[in-house]
């Protein structure tokens, strides 16, 4: 047989445990689950009438009993508040008080002025089998069936079985208080009330922890639904720029051709003005439709990227001469520096010329003074491709957000001119898309390095080559006649020497008057000009006076050590290439490499 007052000392331990339990809850779960205020209030209070009743033989009766009694009913009228607050009704607190207030006063008479103990008890297990089966019937009228709530109807049940035990038992006790006294009648409606109490608190946080469940798998779906319809959104969004792209490049396309023919035409001063500007603001539409295009492509998972093993320094070489005129018209030094042996990766050719041409152009765009510098070297996951450059710097702060799409650092007020703030969004985009790892360091005033890391190929590409691409591997001029146009005799010879072991036939002159003098010059496949010859001619000279008299564009490279702005500038409108000294083998051959390329599509040697 159960001993009446060890249930209450351990009912009050566990009630404490269950109150911190609900405390901690609380704070954990949403502000949408509601009830858990009453329920923890109800515990605190059922843990305060507990301490009272074990202390009975010591504090005054008017604590003992009525305050004690009064609590214990006030704790399950504060527990059926709650349910119904959980299930979302809102109950008033005034008939909860008011309850309260009248059995305080009925217990209170009863104990302190008539000392009538049965009457008493039966006064105090009524009410409470009456708040226990009005719980019990919220809980059955508002329940699910989850575990949680048949958990709490079993607690409530447990309870009401004890206490109606307990009622139908009254006249079998004394004129004196039984609380302590181990009969099975009394220790059963103890050990029930108590039990069925603290196991309701279990049950209710079975349900909360359901129900939080429950918000979680709702919002989950909810937020699966909202992905879909964004993701079904930008993909109409972006298929319908991706299609109106061609309708819209058609009359671009005839702007060009009637600007084009304005120019050839006999305009005045004033009306050239007006075509140039014309021309500026077309190309300038050009510009940002591609770059929508491109970020709407990427958006749509239109591209798939082809990955072969590609020569970089080939499509280096490329880029270099494609945007040297930028960076000579700025006075800028753009350098290509890469390692002694072959670079060879894996990656899509098309998409990563992409992802450079963004990076340098940004490089030259944020340039004033000073240079580009375009460096490869062997690292152990690859190759890594550094883009510097001695620029205005990217803020620390803003580092993180400069890959953001539309997101520019120097242009709040959004200026059109400055672009669309899309291109570093592509390049990010499209590293993702081909595995790269895209990092960037910057100082302030200092300049900026975008770093690439790019994945070695296992072994030479053996791809057939397209119109318009170079061929990877080993270069060989076999056949190819190449004039050196040299005045020192040492790095005449070095370079003769190094054209003969790749195959070439050389001719050498020390000065263009030589050279143009020769019959069959205009007929060579290449020329290695050294810009400052003795004599009238410059190397340009002889180059541009050499294009006169051939019957097709001929191939060369400018060498020189004058890095002057000056110099950068008057050659910038030229368009040939140029490699300052010295020269390493390196980068000559990558020249060669792509001119051999592009001259095998035409017709061989």
């Amino acid at each position: 047989m159960l001993d009446p007052r060890t249930v209450i000392v351990m009912s009050a331990f566990l009630a404490l445990v269950m109150m911190l339990i609900l405390v901690s809850l609380r704070r954990s779960v949403s502000a949408q689950i509601r009830g858990l205020g009453d329920w923890i209030a109800a515990d605190a209070t059922f843990l305060v009438a507990v301490v009272l009743l074990n202390l009975r033989e010591a504090v005054p009766p008017f604590l003992g009993v009525v305050v004690a009694n009064t609590l214990v009913i006030v704790a399950v009228l504060l527990f059926g508040r709650g349910l119904r607050r959980f299930y979302g009704e809102q109950p008033p607190l005034q008939p909860l008080l008011l309850a309260g207030a009248a059995f305080f006063t009925v217990v209170a008479l009863l104990a302190l002025v008539a000392d009538a103990y049965p009457l008493r008890l039966a006064v105090v297990t009524a009410s409470l089998l009456c708040a226990s089966v009005f719980a019990l019937w919220h809980l059955s009228r508002l329940a699910k069936g989850t575990f949680g709530e048949r958990v709490t109807q079993l607690a409530l049940a447990l309870s009401v079985t004890g206490i109606l035990l307990r009622l139908l038992t009254i006249g079998e006790v004394g004129l004196e208080s039984s609380l302590f006294k181990p009969s099975p009648v009394q220790s059963f409606y103890i050990a029930s009330l108590a039990a069925g109490i603290l196991l309701a608190g279990v049950g209710f946080i079975l349900m909360v922890h359901e129900r939080t469940r429950t918000e979680l798998e709702t919002l989950a779906h909810s937020l699966e639904r909202t992905t879909q319809e964004l993701r079904q959104q930008n993909e109409v969004k972006s298929k319908f720029l991706a299609y109106a792209g061609h309708d819209i490049r058609q009359p671009l396309q005839a702007i060009h051709l009637l600007l084009g023919g304005l120019f050839e035409s006999n305009l005045d001063v004033r009306q050239q003005k007006t075509v140039h500007l014309m021309e500026s603001s077309v190309l300038a539409l050009t510009d940002l439709l591609n770059t929508l295009l491109d970020i709407s492509k990427l958006e749509a998972g239109a591209i798939e990227p082809r990955m072969r093993s590609v020569d970089l320094d080939i499509v280096l070489a490329q880029l270099v001469q494609e945007l040297m005129p930028q960076a000579s018209a700025k006075g800028l030094r753009l350098g290509l520096h890469l390692p002694p042996e072959a670079v060879t990766v894996l990656t899509d050719e098309q998409l990563l010329g992409s992802v450079l041409r963004n990076l340098l152009g940004n490089a030259i765009k944020y340039t004033q003074q000073g240079g580009i510098l375009v460096a490869v070297r062997r690292v152990s996951q690859g190759f890594k491709l550094q883009v510097w450059d001695t620029g205005v710097g990217i803020p620390e702060e803003h580092l993180d957000q400069v890959f953001e799409e539309y997101y520019q650092v120097d242009n709040p007020q959004r200026d059109r001119s400055k672009g669309l703030g899309l291109g570093l969004a592509i390049v990010r985009r499209i590293s993702l898309l081909l595995g790269l790892n895209l990092t960037c360091r910057s100082r302030l005033g200092r300049g900026t390095v975008m770093e690439l890391t790019l994945p070695a190929a296992t072994q030479p590409s053996e791809v057939v080559v397209a119109a318009g691409e170079v061929p990877a591997g080993r270069l060989d001029l076999s056949g190819a006649r190449v004039v050196v146009l040299e005045d020192t005799v040492e790095v005449a010879q070095a370079l003769s020497q190094w054209l003969q072991a790749q195959g070439a036939r050389v001719a050498h002159y020390l000065s263009a008057e030589d050279a143009l003098a020769a019959p069959d010059i205009e007929t060579a496949d290449f020329y290695l000009c050294d810009y400052r010859l003795p004599g009238r001619m410059s190397g340009l000279d002889f180059l541009q006076s050499l294009q006169a008299r051939a019957p097709t564009d001929i191939h060369a490279v400018l060498l020189t050590g004058d890095t002057s702005s000056q110099f950068i500038e008057r050659v910038a409108a030229s368009g040939w290439p140029i490699l300052f000294k010295p020269v390493k083998p390196r980068e000559l051959q990558v020249f060669l490499k792509l001119w051999r390329g592009v001259s095998q599509q035409t017709a061989p040697f």
